[in-house]
Order: structure tokens, then sequence, then C-alpha cells
């Protein structure tokens, strides 16, 4: 078996790194951040472990749940009602795919006024071929809903989950076999009713926290051989007599047959340019959140169920609340609610502003004395989708220099899409 140099150590590489220890292969891993996990990292508020970043996996496919049961991992789904807020209040998100309801008497259609709700309703009545050409959710929303429900049920929904606005979100990622659905029943609302039917929670998490899923990742290499660090950057690659090079921040000098990059964009871009490789690198999102543990009696009620998704902010400055306390039961333990406030990359909130957004959003006065425990957390380089044909490229450039890439910038976002593309690497 061949020796392996796995640039990054967030779940993209730690998983590629897994695998191909299990499949005998010597392998080093190179994180440069000081911590695992990358956007799957937690942090530390009022001495407990909370997630900063992704929170949850997607159920559809399978992928998250045969990893943590392969690493055996119990896993939970969330609990309470979503909600979006919307011309100053807080409205329960529609149960169904993507903020579309199944029905005509969810709650979510109060959010709507009386012209957007009749045209909502002629979805029933609608031919059922009308909107066969559209490929993203966005445009089969506009088309089969109209406008309304586009903007208020869908895009909070589609922006929240995937940080990707609808029109963007391919029907064949996120809504597989929609079309035929839609066929089969007669109107989308209907094919959402079916589907709905045989679905359970769109997405769960290992019970403990989502980083749970790194540590255990972390664990499983260094028990299998793999050598493994943080805080150790690769700085440049070259071809080596023996395969390729790569070379850290702090001297160490490293030769294997093959290098896997798993890192972002931009760091792949300047370590390919190394080898022959010339590639711009796709942009990307930037945001921002807060992290708050309060000891606040009324947060107790759950009064937003297990948060808010803000469709229209007006006063208020977040893009979203996560009442992660009322989603994830364990995290009750402390006796603290936790409430993850998220914000835009343009907004930068004082401590004062995020206590007056939280109190908005959730209904409920948080006041500075309740607040036990505080963190920021900035992420600067969340992936933006490419085209599958520019990916496809991209990955074959690569392999030609004995490199193989992976991560979310090539995949998409989302822990499902993470680990169906280290696939390529250990097929």
């Amino acid at each position: 078996m061949s020796a392996v140099i796995v640039v990054g150590g967030g779940l993209a590489g730690l998983l590629t790194a897994y695998r191909l220890t299990q499949a005998g292969h010597s392998v080093v891993v190179r994180e440069a951040a000081p911590r695992w996990g990358g956007m799957i990292a937690p942090v530390e508020v009022a001495g407990m472990l909370v997630d900063s970043g992704a929170e949850a996996y997607a159920t559809r496919g399978g992928h998250g749940r045969a990893l943590c049961d392969e690493l055996g991992l119990e896993v939970a789904a969330p609990e309470g009602t979503p909600h979006v807020w919307w011309s100053k209040r807080a409205w329960p998100m529609a149960d169904g795919l993507l903020g579309i309801p199944g029905d005509l008497d969810d709650p979510a259609l109060g959010v709507l006024t009386d012209a957007e709700r009749t045209r909502f309703a002629a979805d029933l009545t609608m031919d059922p071929a009308i909107g066969r050409e559209a490929l993203t959710i966005g445009d089969l929303a506009r088309i089969r809903l109209g406008e309304g429900a586009l903007q208020k049920l869908v895009e909070p929904v589609a922006t929240g989950i995937y940080a990707t606005g609808a029109e963007h979100l391919p029907l064949a990622a996120v809504a597989p076999g929609i079309h035929e659905a839609i066929q089969a029943e007669g109107s989308l609302i209907a094919a959402v009713a079916s589907q709905k039917a045989h679905r359970g929670s769109a997405v769960e998490q290992p019970v403990g926290g989502m980083f749970r899923l790194i540590e255990t990742l972390v664990d499983r290499v260094e028990d299998l051989g793999a050598d493994i660090r943080a805080a150790a950057p690769i700085t440049h690659l070259r071809r080596s007599g023996h395969g390729l090079a790569a070379h850290t921040h702090d001297g160490e000098n490293l030769v294997a047959e093959r290098i896997v990059l798993a890192t972002t964009a931009a760091v792949s871009e300047h370590l390919l340019r190394d080898l022959g490789v010339v590639f711009v690198a796709p942009p990307v999102n930037k945001a921002r959140q807060a992290i708050l543990a309060l000891d606040n009696t009324a947060l107790r009620e759950h009064p937003v169920g297990s948060g808010v998704l803000v469709a229209s902010r007006g006063e208020v400055r977040a893009k979203a609340l996560t009442h992660y306390s009322a989603k994830w039961p364990w995290a009750r333990e402390s006796g603290l609610e936790v409430v993850r406030v998220s914000y835009p990359e343009h907004v930068f909130p004082t401590r004062q502003e995020i206590l007056a957004d939280a109190s908005r959003l959730t209904g409920v006065a948080v006041t500075d004395s309740q607040v036990k425990g505080l963190s920021s957390v900035g992420w600067d380089a969340m992936p933006t989708r490419i085209e599958a044909a520019n990916r496809d490229y991209l990955v074959e450039a690569a392999a030609g220099v004995g490199v193989d890439l992976v991560g979310a910038w090539l995949d998409g976002n989302g822990v499902a899409s993470v680990i169906a593309g280290t696939r390529r690497v250990v097929s």
C-alpha cells in the first residue's frame, strides 16, 4: 500500500484519512488550525462545549447515519418546531419540504397575504406538467406556488440551511424525484404531503453535539496508526524523486506517493500552483454568530421551538436564531438555555445588539445579567456551490499530478455531501 499525505483536518480530511488507514495505507494528516473539525468544531461557553458551526447532518441519503452507526455514535433527531420571522413576528415553519407545506391548513401559511395564499392554493388545480422544466427548488416554487410563497416560505429555509439562494439549489440535490411525484400526485403540495408521510426527521446529530463525530474520527485515525498533527500548516508542495513532497510551516518535510487536499478552495489553489495546476478559487461567503448561555426561565418554555430563520429583517440585524438547548435535549443538562444568533458578513453586532435581537426573535426579554457565557465565532471561507462539470474538471486536473481533492467547496455544503465526496479517494 502507498503512503498518503492528507492536508486538512476537517470532516473531509479526517474521514478520508480514516478510510485510507482502514485500507492499509500509511497516512499522515496535517491541519493548519490548532484544533480539528473545520466548520464542525465546538466552542466553549459557560463551561460546556457547543457546536460552533454545522450542528446536524441531513438524513436524506443515509450517509451521516451510516457513518455514525459505524463509529458507534448514538444519534438524535431535533425537537421543537422551527419558525420563520416575517413582518415583526415569528411564524411556524412549514412541516414539509424546504418550507413548502403539504396542505392548506399548515400554520406556516399565516405569513402569506390573502392573495398570496390564493396563488399558493392554485397549485392544487394546476396542470401537473407546469414547472416540469424547473431545475431548482426556487424556480419550481415560483412557477407552481407564486412569488410570495417563494420569498416567505422557501427562500428563508434555503438560505438558512444551505447558505444558498433557492434559485441556486438544484432539485436533483435537495428534492430528487419531485417532478415524478408531482405527476403521480397531481400537484406540488400533494407531492410534498406524500413524501412527508414516508419521511422521518430531515436532520439529526450525534448525541452530545456534531463535534462528537470529529472527536471520534480523530481517535479512530490515531488508533489505526496514522501520524496526525494540528497547528501544522502545509506551506508548499513539490515533486520529489519518490513522489510528492509537502512542507510544513515549522520545517517538517513529508514525502508520499499521493496527496489529498481537504482544504478550502483558496488553500488548494495556492498549493496546486506549486505543481503546475492553475485555477481560480470560487468565491466564498462569510458569516458570524454569537453563542449565548442564558439563565432565563421564560426561555425554558421554548417560545419559538427550535429557532427562527429571518425572512424580513427590518429592526432585526440577525439572519437566524437557533434555540440550541430546545432543539437538542442533551444541551439542557447544564440548566442554562443555549442560543445561537447568526449574522450576515457585513454585520458586526455589539453585545447589546445581540441581546436585543435574541429578545425580539424569541419574544422574551433577554438581559445582560442573564448572560452566563457568550462566545463570538466568525467564518471567513464558507464555500459556495460550483457546477458539477467544473468540479469534475478540477478533480481530474489535480489527479493528473497525483493529488486528490475533497471538501465542501467541491461537493456542496452539508455533512452528507462531504461524506459522499470522500468516496472519490477511497473507492
